[in-house]
Formats: structure tokens, C-alpha cells, sequence
């Protein structure tokens, strides 16, 4: 495929999933004689595109429309040719992640075994697109949100995917119900301790003695905000002390881990009101 991306998360070194997204490709074949990773291909053309598809299982002709989704497992054979400019994002999802989370919600996906989400073409499904959407939003915004919300993206794909796709998908998760105190006062210990830091999900996860996959959901739940969100309003809050001590926005920004002074602008003007030279003026 000559054609490039328009955007990748290559550029911020994602490890558990890859996304990339594509316009106005040329048309052409595409062919992967057995997938690294689990598949996730979002059509995004505005107008329909005739397809020819070759799956393990499956082969046919047909038209992607905006909104079409194709699912394939990792180590199934992927060819697929088009006949119009194709427009489309992809994700690559990580095999040893989706087996974890599987391991994680104590899905019986069997000794030795992986997850297979089946073949699926040309699929509807909204809670897969939106999430999409959020990440690609995400490297649009040059990685705004950090490692903790692609984490927290990623683990709700995964969770999604596994139930309704998986080889265990007709079984229940055994669900904690909600974080202890001792768990939570774990979690919140380990961001304060931590939040000049590159916090990852995982982190948090095992501060709390609760799986990452379950993480998000109490966290959010206890605290009213997901762990992502709730990070960065204790850097915002940690960031408003910092200044009124004298130390720079630059100074700050660096401190308090956010890639640059743009980065840590736009959430503090989210969240405070105000630019953080504007805080600074407040207080002369």
C-alpha cells in the first residue's frame, strides 16, 4: 500500500494498540497472509466503495459505506481490493492485551488458548467507532490526554470487544463491585506520590489491588472522575500552588510532567478558567 497516513500513533510510541488513519488511498489490493495483532478497519469514505474481501472463512464482493467496520483476529489472512479512493482508520490491537483483560475478567478462554473475535465484515458498531474516534481525537491533539487516558481506551475496547466478540462472550465477568477504602486511599496515594510522573493505568491498578480492567469503572464511580481526568486536575491543582510560589510556567510544565507549556495551557484553561499568566496577574 504506497499510499501514508495522514495520522499514526507511531509518533508517541503506543505499544498496546496501533492506529492510523488514511484518505483518499488510491485504489488497489491489500494483502497480510496472517495478522501480528487483531484488526479493526473503520470505512471513513463519504461515498460508498465497491470491495472485493478475503478472509479465513470468508470471501465476497461488496460496497463499504462510511460507518462499516471490519473485525478480523490475529493470524487470519486479510486481502482486500477497491475500486475508488478509499478513506478508512485502523487500529491494531495487541493480542497479549486482549488475552490479559480476558485473564483479568476471569474469562475461560481455555489453557494455552487465544481470543479469537471471529470474521466480521462490513459491521455496525457505534461503541466501537466512538472509541476510535477518541483516540484518533487524541493524536489529533498531539497525545493531549497522555498514556493514562489511551490506557483507559484501550482496556474498555478490549472489555467490549471480549463480550461481544470473544470466544467467552456469553459469559459473565466476576465484578468487583465497588473500590474499598483501603483500595482507593492505595490508588490516590500512589498518583499524589507519583504525578510528576508518566502514571500508567497499570500502575494505579496494582496500587489499588484491583485489575486494570476494572479499574476505570470504580474509579470513576468512587471518585466521580475516570483515573486519567482525576490526574489531571491534581496536576492543575498542584500547578496553581507552584505559581503562586514563583516557579515559571515553563518551570511547571516540566515539573509536573505535561510534554510543554501548549499542553499544560489548555488544561488549565479548561479547568481553572483562566491562562496561567492570567492566574499568575491574580495574585500581584
Amino acid at each position: 500500500m504506497p499510499d501514508y497516513p495522514v495520522v499514526s500513533s507511531d509518533v508517541f510510541g503506543w505499544s498496546e494498540v496501533k492506529l492510523s488513519g488514511w484518505e483518499g488511498v488510491s485504489p488497489q489490493e491489500a494483502f497480510e497472509p496472517a495478522l501480528a495483532s487483531h484488526l479493526i478497519v473503520i470505512h471513513t469514505t463519504p461515498q460508498p466503495v465497491r470491495v472485493f474481501e478475503r478472509a479465513d472463512g470468508y470471501r465476497g464482493e461488496g460496497t463499504a459505506k462510511q460507518g462499516d467496520i471490519n473485525l478480523f483476529s490475529a493470524g487470519d489472512m486479510s486481502y482486500c481490493r477497491w475500486d475508488g479512493a478509499l478513506s478508512f482508520q485502523r487500529l491494531d490491537l495487541s493480542p497479549a492485551l486482549t488475552d490479559k483483560v480476558a485473564a483479568e475478567l476471569e474469562l475461560p478462554i481455555g489453557s494455552g488458548s487465544a481470543i479469537d473475535f471471529g470474521r466480521h465484515i462490513r459491521l455496525q458498531d457505534d461503541r466501537i467507532t466512538q472509541m476510535a474516534q477518541w483516540l484518533l481525537e487524541d493524536l489529533r491533539n498531539g497525545g493531549l490526554g497522555g498514556k493514562l487516558y489511551v490506557d483507559s481506551l484501550v482496556r474498555m475496547l478490549s472489555v467490549h470487544l471480549l463480550h461481544r466478540y470473544g470466544t467467552a462472550s456469553g459469559h459473565r465477568e466476576a465484578v468487583p463491585h465497588r473500590l474499598v477504602r483501603k483500595q482507593l486511599d492505595g490508588a490516590l496515594q500512589y498518583i499524589h506520590a507519583y504525578l510528576e510522573q508518566d502514571i500508567s493505568l497499570d500502575d494505579i491498578a496494582a496500587a489499588a489491588h484491583v485489575s486494570s480492567s476494572h479499574l476505570v469503572r470504580l474509579f470513576k464511580e468512587a471518585t466521580g472522575l475516570a483515573p486519567h481526568q482525576y490526574v489531571i486536575r491534581e496536576r492543575i491543582n498542584k500547578a496553581q500552588e507552584l505559581l503562586v510560589k514563583g516557579s515559571s510556567v515553563h518551570e511547571v510544565a516540566a515539573s509536573l510532567g505535561f510534554s510543554d507549556q501548549s499542553h499544560l495551557h489548555r488544561h488549565f484553561k479548561r479547568i481553572v478558567g483562566v491562562t496561567p499568566r492570567e492566574y499568575i496577574q491574580s495574585f500581584r
